[in-house]
C-alpha cells in the first residue's frame, strides 16, 4: 500500500497520507475506491446527485474514455481527442484561461448519466474527479491533493487540445468563449505530459513541494 486513506479520529470525514515516495495517481485512486467501498453506506448505485455537478477532465481521463468507450462513441478516427472534446465535453474560454469539463444535457446532467436507471453509462472510464468523490468531509491536504491533480491534468488536456488543433489546421473549438487569447506556450509540459495512464503519473512529480511535505509518510 503506497497511499493510505482513513477516517478522521473525530468527525465524519477522511484524511490521507502517502506511504511511498514513488506512489502514483493510480495508487491514490485505488485507495480512494477501496475507502469508498468500505465506508459509503448505502452504495452509490442509484444515487446520481454528484452527476449534476461540473466534472472537470484531465488528459488521462479523456484517453480513458477513448480507450474504453471508443467503439460506441463514433468519433473521427483522424482526431479522436478533438472530436471527443467537441461532442462530449464543454470547453469554456475566457482570455487565456480554459476550462474543459464533461458535457451536460438540457436538464443539466452529465452526458454519461443514464437518468432512467440513475447510473453512469461510462462507469468503466469515469474521471479522476468521479473516482475520488465521496459524500464525506475531507482534510485540507486531501482537498489540495485532489485539486492539484485535477488542475495539472486539465492543463495537459488544454495543451493537447491546442497542439492537436494546430496540427489539424483547425481553430481550437470552444463551446463558449470570451475575448479568447490562447497561446500554447502558456500551457507547458508537466507531470501528465506523455503519460497514458494514471499508473505512470507520480504524485511527487505533480504535487507542489509544500503539499508533498504535508502528504509524506513519517
Amino acid at each position: 500500500m503506497k497511499v493510505r486513506i482513513f477516517k478522521k479520529a473525530t468527525g465524519d470525514g477522511y484524511d490521507l497520507e502517502v506511504l511511498h515516495p514513488r506512489a502514483t495517481v493510480q495508487d491514490y485512486l485505488d485507495a480512494m475506491n477501496d475507502f469508498i467501498k468500505k465506508y459509503t453506506h448505502p452504495p452509490c448505485r442509484g444515487c446520481d446527485e454528484c452527476c449534476w455537478e461540473r466534472i472537470p477532465l484531465t488528459s488521462i481521463d479523456v484517453l480513458n474514455y477513448l480507450k474504453r468507450l471508443g467503439n460506441q462513441l463514433q468519433l473521427d478516427s483522424r482526431w479522436p481527442l478533438l472530436d471527443f472534446l467537441k461532442k462530449y465535453c464543454y470547453i469554456y474560454v475566457e482570455n487565456g484561461a480554459v476550462d474543459i469539463s464533461l458535457g451536460f444535457t438540457m436538464e443539466g446532467a452529465c452526458v454519461f448519466l443514464n437518468q432512467q436507471e440513475r447510473i453512469c453509462s461510462g462507469y468503466a472510464a469515469r474521471s479522476l474527479v468521479c473516482q475520488s468523490f465521496v459524500c464525506m468531509e475531507s482534510t485540507p491536504r486531501a482537498q489540495e491533493l485532489r485539486s492539484e491533480l485535477v488542475n495539472t491534468g486539465m492543463d495537459e488536456l488544454v495543451r493537447l487540445w491546442l497542439l492537436q488543433s494546430r496540427q489539424a489546421g483547425q481553430k481550437p473549438y470552444a463551446h463558449e468563449e470570451h475575448n479568447a487569447n490562447l497561446r500554447l506556450a502558456d500551457y507547458p509540459a508537466n507531470g501528465f505530459t506523455h503519460k497514458t495512464s494514471y499508473s505512470q503519473v507520480y504524485l511527487a512529480k505533480v504535487c507542489s513541494q509544500k503539499l508533498w511535505n504535508k502528504l509524506r509518510y513519517s
